[in-house]
């Protein structure tokens, strides 16, 4: 099999193990690899796929942020996933707080100049509920909302913040687990998230085995959250290319017939 090919069946195939077996809603997956990078080939066509079978959204991250300029070959990328049906949010990061808000518009100011998205990805948010860390998500939420009621807000503290953060709101729904899957065993979701729906929170887990995988997508109800992505790859970047669980093709056959 070609690596092409192998990688299209990979992203495909989870993308089926996932709305035929779980009651997860939507893939989540951080696609920080560049489009014409050789290492990932084809990769963007695959996240396509897979968005033509479930809902899935992407993470676009050119430069650890937009870049100084538009990059052509993120805009046919772009097109590709948002014309299979696909939404793409864009990273930001904001050093849990710490980051100048002027410096944080001038990223989501880049980003609606360079290319066509559906929302905001804020990574390195805070947890707690002080004043000063809530007013700060508050202003780059507003700041979202003012350019378009429709963009998504999608806050990354990591963890299972305070409840603040969507009731008040200063996101739309949040990433409550990124890590190692050691981690992800013992995961347990906080009594106030019973209070929302599960496509609220999404779940990262990297360093994962095939088995793991499958068993991270069957307790999506047990573990509230209906936005989940899984690899195999691991740090420093666990999100420089799409996991390779290419033989679940064999495997999930008799289960979709």
């Amino acid at each position: 099999m070609s690596i092409t090919r192998f990688a299209l069946l990979s992203i495909v195939y989870l993308s089926i193990a996932f709305s035929t077996l779980v009651h997860a809603t939507s893939l989540f997956i951080p696609a920080y690899f560049h489009p014409s990078d050789p290492q990932t080939p084809n990769h963007w066509s695959s996240l396509a796929a897979a968005a033509q079978i479930v809902p899935t959204t992407v993470i676009l991250n050119p430069n650890n942020g937009p870049g100084s300029n538009v990059d052509p070959s993120y805009v046919t990328a772009i097109d590709q996933v948002r014309g299979s049906g696909g939404k793409i949010i864009a990273y930001i990061h904001t050093n849990h707080g710490d980051r100048p808000l002027s410096d944080v518009a001038s990223d989501i100011d880049n980003y609606l100049a360079f290319y066509t998205i559906d929302g905001f990805y804020i990574d390195q948010m805070t947890a707690d509920d002080t004043d000063e860390d809530i007013r700060y998500y508050e202003t780059i939420y507003n700041y979202i909302k003012n350019k378009s009621s429709h963009y998504s807000v999608t806050g990354n503290p990591g963890v299972v913040p305070d409840e603040i953060y969507l009731s008040k709101p200063v996101v739309d729904n949040l990433v409550v687990f990124e890590g190692h899957v050691r981690s992800y065993i013992n995961f347990q979701p906080e009594a106030w998230q019973h209070n929302y729906p599960k496509d609220w929170f999404i779940h990262i887990v990297f360093n994962a085995t095939r088995l793991q995988m499958k068993q991270a997508f069957s307790e999506t109800d047990k573990n509230l959250v209906g936005n989940l992505y899984i690899t195999d790859d691991k740090l420093p970047n666990p999100y420089d290319s799409l996991p390779p669980y290419g033989d679940l093709e064999i495997e999930m056959i008799p289960v979709i017939n």
